[in-house]
């Protein structure tokens, strides 16, 4: 279960201190989660990886957060349609979203259906870059169309999620209680993500 002492972690400044606290106590409950969404991605009609973050390109700096990705491929998630659960030093997040780096970005986003984005439950943001944890805005039409006009942006990206806070209710519930909210979250992505993973 994620608790709200995970965040913890991010209290150590160094690099090899950091990694090994996300390696020891955070990655093993990603893991959990992997097993726990095992039933909700066996509704799509193709087999979903995960993919636990290394973070193996850092050589000085610890990293900021910290995730696990699912993918349609075996090799690898950025260029793809993909959904991030993880933490910020104050959040927990599950995302879905189209990175920068994703193959044809603009023609998966233009055949998404506005209307299946904004039927998602209340809670749920928008944001135009994965590397800012700030950049979700609450989902509404003059939100969503506001993020879908820089996708002619070459650098632009789209995500959609929810964000649960340090000190929320999320990390006191029970454990299966947690688990459902998880997996409703992702229950409720998956329209939107299996559209994506159409086209």
């Amino acid at each position: 279960m994620y608790l709200d002492q995970d965040f913890h972690i991010f209290d150590d400044p160094t690099l090899p201190g950091r990694l090994g606290k996300i390696q020891a106590q955070i990655d093993p409950k990603f893991l959990d989660t992997v097993a726990d969404l095992q039933e909700t991605f066996a509704q799509l009609a193709v087999p979903i990886y995960d993919h636990v973050s290394q973070h193996r390109r850092r050589t000085k700096n610890p990293p900021t957060d910290t995730w696990v990705a699912f993918s349609t491929s075996k090799r690898g998630y950025k260029m793809l349609p993909h959904l991030e659960i993880g933490f910020w030093d104050d959040r927990f997040f599950v995302w879905l979203a189209v990175l920068q780096e994703a193959k044809n970005r603009q023609a998966l986003l233009s055949g998404l259906k506005e209307e299946l984005v904004l039927q998602l439950p209340a809670g749920f943001a928008c944001g135009g870059d994965h590397t800012d944890k700030n950049s979700g805005v609450p989902l509404n039409r003059e939100n969503y169309q506001a993020l879908m006009a820089t996708q002619t942006n070459r650098h632009a990206e789209w995500q959609v999620g929810r964000n649960f806070l340090r000190g929320s209710d999320f990390f006191t519930v029970s454990p299966a209680e947690q688990v459902h909210v998880i997996q409703a979250t992702v229950l409720a992505l998956l329209p939107v993500y299996d559209q994506l993973i159409q086209v």
